[in-house]
């Protein structure tokens, strides 16, 4: 980790203030690499390129990616289906090496890394403002998703102290922030509100009664209002990330927030996702993103949100892509307190209640917390209504992981061809 005079600081000055045909050059090299060793071991793999008549052997670099096919999370569901665990990504060859297997929403499946590091989190810390010494706070799920774990390993990779806290409890949690001192959080904006929230009913002063410096917050979006709110009463500086479980990190704020960087070991595309071509610069599009990792890449992986990449230089030096922020999402698909819900999931859901008539997500916001609501109307009217209710409510936290509630309305309020997912929130 190197700290430049101007409180600037990098994880790898080198690479993030180099050259852009020498970051070219070393992306295609782990390019082509991956996507041999993709095409020897990987069962699926092998099958999708071959079914694009695409030979690994005879790609040249980053100026052949686009005839690579875009892989999207229904491939990979409907994949891990038939051939579980992995659905055939998987390019490990030795099973035990495997340290740990993670449980994704959606009962996705995915195996731990195995070869090298991926550093792209620790990029993102050291961006941020985190560095060596700090003690951070990670209120990130350790519990059966990766992201805990992952951005732990990233904290020790830069030589901070993580307090493994994961959501909830509060009370504890804000005196753990006391009685340690802590420098740093890691989780996400809406709960750090909550935090700063319950501690000031407590009478703390948060500036006072704190230690934290700097936050840096993932899985949701991050509104101008929400973090001015927090960076004033709390006096720390708060920066966002963004990426995915399976794809690792793929944007996050410097201080001077003038966009998503790149990780250098991470190549990031903009594209149409009806053609899966690159958008001409400056162009909106969907963003796709090819990994390099050593058990499980995930090569032109469709996120399913829409940005566009910045032509402006960043004053904090780094030289290598950005993107501009997340301006939605090209299908149904919402992100609820950090957990991606996909209409598939809600089917499976409500699948289990043959009363239901029919039913409608509705995903709102108070207070900077999202809350989702399954308004559901029932084929009949019933005196078992309310335990209908209660018994969806439990299937929901227990199938996909959050907490939601549910409103029985009258037959006909649902008005036909509605939006599965119908996502209410404002971002400012």
């Amino acid at each position: 980790m190197v700290q430049s005079p101007r409180e600037e600081r990098f994880w790898d000055k080198a690479r993030e203030t180099g050259e852009q045909e020498e970051r070219r050059a070393r992306l295609s090299g782990e390019l082509l690499r991956t996507l041999r060793l993709a095409f020897q071991r990987s069962p699926a793999y092998r099958e999708i390129f071959s079914a694009a008549g695409i030979d690994p052997g005879r790609m040249e670099g980053l100026e052949d990616l686009e005839k690579l096919p875009i892989l999207r999370m229904a491939d990979l569901v409907s994949r891990q289906k038939t051939a579980p665990p992995f659905g055939g990504f998987e390019v490990a060859q030795d099973p035990p090496r495997v340290r740990r297997i993670y449980i994704n929403p959606g009962f996705i499946v995915q195996p731990g890394e195995v070869d090298g590091e991926d550093s792209s989190w620790a990029e993102a810390l050291v961006g941020a403002g985190f560095e060596a010494g700090d003690s951070i706070l990670n209120t990130f799920n350790y519990h059966l998703w990766p992201f805990g774990f992952i951005i732990d390993k990233a904290a020790k990779m830069i030589g901070a102290t993580m307090i493994p806290t994961g959501p909830g409890n509060t009370l504890m949690q804000i005196k753990i922030l006391q009685s340690l001192k802590a420098t740093g959080y890691i989780g996400t904006p809406s709960f750090l509100m909550t935090l700063t929230q319950r501690a000031e009913a407590m009478g703390l002063d948060l500036r006072k009664d704190f230690s934290l410096k700097r936050g840096l917050v993932a899985a949701e979006m991050l509104p101008h209002s929400l973090r001015d709110n927090i960076e004033k009463k709390t006096g720390m500086r708060v920066r966002q990330a963004y990426g995915t479980v399976l794809i690792g990190c793929i944007g996050y704020e410097c201080r001077h927030k003038t966009g998503l960087h790149v990780p250098e070991n991470i190549i990031v595309e903009v594209v149409d996702p009806e053609t899966g071509r690159q958008v001409s610069p400056g162009g909106t599009g969907e963003i796709v993103a090819t990994n390099f990792s050593g058990s499980y890449p995930m090569i032109r992986m469709a996120t399913g949100d829409l940005s566009m990449f910045s032509a402006d230089a960043c004053p904090c030096g780094r030289t290598g892509p950005m993107l501009r922020r997340i301006v939605g999402r090209i299908e149904q698909a919402a992100k609820v307190r950090g957990t991606f819900i996909h209409p598939w999931q809600a089917d499976e859901v409500i699948a289990l209640y043959p009363e239901v008539y029919k039913y409608q997500v509705v995903i709102t916001r108070e207070d900077h917390v999202d809350v989702m609501t399954f308004v559901v109307e029932l084929k009949e009217e019933t005196r078992r209504a309310e335990m209908i209710r209660a018994r969806i409510e439990r299937d929901i936290k227990e199938r996909l992981t959050i907490k939601g509630v549910v409103r029985i309305v009258s037959k006909g309020t649902i008005p036909d061809q509605h939006k599965k997912i119908d996502d209410q929130r404002s971002w400012d």
